[in-house]
C-alpha cells in the first residue's frame, strides 16, 4: 500500500508540475525569503541555478547573498554609477564567480542620463521615481552608459538567465521592455523586481506592479509572492516591496 501511495503521489505531482503547480507541505510558506523560494521551486522543477543577473547592484548586497544561496551560480552585476561601481568591484574582487558591468540596463543602447542622490541606493534613470517624488528628493543628472538585456545577452552569447533580479528605482518595467527577446524565448526562469504600488501613481514614473504582470503574463510567467521591505504610514502611505515571478515548466 505504501508503494502504491508513493507512486500515486509522484504521478499527481508530475501532472501538476506540467500545469505549472507545485505541491508543498501544509506548513510551507512562500513570501518570507525570495531566494529560498527560488531554491525550492527550482528544485521541484529541476531548474539548475547557474546564472544570476543582478541589475541595479549598488554596493553588492544582493550579489553576496546570491553567491551564498546558489553555490553553483555565476553572478553578473550591473551598476551604472562610476563611484558605486568602483566600490562594488573592490568589495567583490576575491569572488571568482562574480562579474561586474559598469552599465545600466534599460530599453535603449548608448549614453543616457542618470540622476544621483546623496544616498546611492535611490540613484535612478528617472527623476520621477516614486521615492524621489514622495520625499521631495532632487537628483543631479550625470551621463552613464546603458544597454538592453537583449543586446548584452546577444553580444556575450548568453542563452539563458536563471534568476533576473531588478532594483532600479522606478525603471524595472523599462528593463523588462529591453528584455523582450529573452522573454519571448522563455529564456529567463525567475524574475525578482521592486514595486511601490499595484497601479501607476500620477506624477511618477514606474514602481507599479500591475503593468509588470501584464507584460510578463503573456510569456507564461506567474506571480509567486511579494516581499515587503518597509512601509511609511505618515501622510500618503508609501511602501517598498519586491515581487517574484516564475516561469513554470509547461510555459517554458
Amino acid at each position: 500500500m505504501g508503494v502504491l501511495r508513493s507512486q500515486v503521489a509522484k504521478t499527481v505531482k508530475w501532472v501538476l508540475a506540467r500545469q505549472g503547480f507545485v505541491l508543498f507541505p501544509g506548513t510551507s510558506k512562500f513570501g518570507l525569503d525570495p531566494w529560498a523560494d527560488i531554491d525550492r521551486l527550482a528544485g521541484n522543477w529541476n531548474y539548475p541555478i547557474t546564472l544570476f543577473f543582478d541589475v541595479g547592484a549598488n554596493d553588492g548586497e544582493t550579489a553576496v547573498t546570491a553567491l551564498r544561496q546558489f553555490p553553483k551560480a555565476r553572478v553578473i552585476s550591473f551598476e551604472p554609477h562610476p563611484v558605486t561601481f568602483s566600490g562594488l568591484v573592490a568589495k567583490m574582487r576575491d569572488e571568482a564567480r562574480f562579474e561586474g558591468v559598469n552599465s545600466a540596463l534599460g530599453s535603449e543602447v548608448g549614453e543616457v542620463e542618470m540622476f544621483e542622490y546623496e544616498g546611492s541606493k535611490i540613484n535612478s534613470l528617472t527623476d520621477k521615481a516614486q521615492f524621489a517624488v514622495r520625499f521631495g528628493k532632487k537628483g543631479r543628472p550625470i551621463s552613464i552608459q546603458c544597454t538592453t538585456l537583449d543586446a548584452y545577452c546577444a553580444q556575450n552569447k548568453i542563452e539563458r538567465i536563471d534568476v533576473l533580479k531588478i532594483d532600479t528605482e522606478g525603471f524595472d518595467f523599462t528593463v523588462l521592455q529591453g528584455s523582450s527577446a529573452m522573454l519571448q524565448r522563455h529564456a529567463i526562469e525567475f524574475i525578482y523586481c521592486e514595486f511601490n504600488d499595484l497601479q501607476p501613481k500620477d506624477g511618477t514614473f514606474g514602481g507599479a506592479l500591475v503593468p509588470i504582470d501584464a507584460l510578463l503574463r503573456p510569456h507564461g510567467y506567474r506571480f509567486v509572492a511579494s516581499y515587503n521591505d518597509y512601509i511609511v504610514t505618515d501622510d500618503d502611505m508609501y511602501s517598498v516591496s519586491n515581487a517574484l515571478f516564475a516561469l513554470p515548466p509547461l510555459a517554458g
